[in-house]
């Protein structure tokens, strides 16, 4: 649509130029040559080049498993402009916080339980994180409960503590 409306632009200035020089009574041959040089100038001056000049570049396909990072997906749908992180950050810190809570004996959904849960999480940011709009300010909150409840309750061992687990770095190399 953009482009049609551009090849509309030029082809009306070139007319234009054109119409103009026919007033000037010069040569239709002139008419013609110069009408379709303007018409190109105007469609080179409308044209945009891309910002990032690595665009033309070539570059290594991307492997048919490969689905991108799960961080990077997270990291996109937090809006610093406007506070808020979208539902695919929420739904995770949920799902996370449910699991958490389960391994302490706590179910989120039961209405019985829930003062139990808002202490353990923090007041109302279980019902925040249901809410419409999740704040960055929440999603921070969210994460230090989900440290605060740990992993699997003390089943993981730090690899300080065992001498005989591989260390991050050397298990992912």
């Amino acid at each position: 649509m953009r482009w049609l409306h551009a090849l509309l632009m030029a082809a009306g200035v070139g007319f234009l130029a054109g119409i103009g020089l026919a007033v000037l009574r010069v040569q239709v041959e002139f008419v013609w040559g110069w009408s379709v040089l303007v018409a190109a100038l105007v469609l080179l001056i409308g044209l945009r080049l891309p910002d990032d000049p690595r665009v033309d570049a070539p570059r290594l396909p991307d492997p048919p498993d490969y689905i991108g990072s799960d961080v990077s997906r997270l990291a996109w749908a937090i809006n610093m402009h406007t506070d808020t992180a979208n539902e695919a950050v929420t739904r995770r810190l949920r799902a996370t916080l449910r699991r958490r809570l389960r391994q302490h004996g706590m179910d989120v959904d039961d209405p019985r339980q829930a003062s139990a849960v808002d202490r353990m999480l923090g007041d109302g940011l279980w019902g925040r994180l249901n809410g419409r709009r999740t704040t960055v300010a929440d999603v921070r909150a969210a994460l230090a409960a989900a440290e605060r409840l740990g992993g699997d309750r003390g089943d993981r061992r730090d690899a300080a503590q065992d001498p005989e687990r591989p260390s991050q770095r050397e298990s992912t190399s």
